[in-house]
């Protein structure tokens, strides 16, 4: 049957039946509602350098957790053909730069043999929601930017600090709460939903994806 024979079945039951059947026949043929990709990334060697400086991730791993997702769901949407892992970027900052002389985002990118770096600074990271609603968020600043040329390349507004990425994951069991175990787990869960939600500004995606991201409000 015909794209234009299926619409006009449809449009006919519609009107027996009542309209409420068009809207999940709506979604039958044209998909799911999505989010378009905000910035298309150039396929140029790429890094993901996780910025903490004033240490609001509980622990050091939290940035590689949240920089390998990144990079990991940009390889898998193959929106890029190589990166370099963010555990390089965090080392040469960590061991190359000071409060004195800060290294350029720029050149922790080329220290680590990037073209492209996408800087993520962290601007919160909490367990629970005020009130100690235990609702893990956090929430991040995004910028690329082309270390070769010196230059940002998104957000294009260069007066602009960059594109906030907010992270909010359902109620999580007070249990959890209880042990250093549990709470690294919280911490890793949150973690890992940042890079997720990072990742997913530069490819189209699902508004809701179906069967995914259980436990986490999107």
């Amino acid at each position: 049957m015909s794209r234009t024979a299926l619409w006009m079945l449809l449009a006919w039951t519609a009107l027996v039946a009542g309209c409420n059947i068009l809207n999940p026949a709506i979604f039958i043929l044209e998909g799911p509602p999505s989010n378009e990709a905000q910035y298309t990334l150039p396929d140029r060697p790429t890094v993901v350098f996780v910025d903490d400086r004033k240490n609001l991730l509980p622990r050091t791993q939290l940035r590689t957790i949240i920089g390998d997702r990144v990079a990991g769901d940009l390889m898998r949407q193959e929106l890029v053909s190589a990166t370099i892992t963010s555990r390089d970027a965090v080392a040469v900052a960590r061991r190359e730069e000071s409060v004195a002389k800060p290294l350029s985002i720029a050149e922790i990118g080329e220290k680590v043999g990037a073209e492209v770096v996408i800087y993520v600074q962290i601007g919160s990271f909490n367990l629970a929601e005020p009130g100690n609603m235990p609702r893990p968020n956090g929430y991040a600043l995004v910028k690329v930017i082309d270390a070769t040329n010196r230059a940002r390349l998104f957000p294009t507004d260069a007066g602009d600090s960059g594109v906030q990425v907010n992270s909010t994951m359902r109620e999580v069991s007070m249990d959890l709460y209880n042990s250093q175990a549990g709470r690294r787990s919280i911490e890793d869960q949150l973690a890992d939903n940042l890079g997720d939600r990072i990742a997913k500004l530069f490819y189209k995606h699902e508004k809701n994806e179906l069967g995914k991201g259980v436990g986490v409000r999107r």
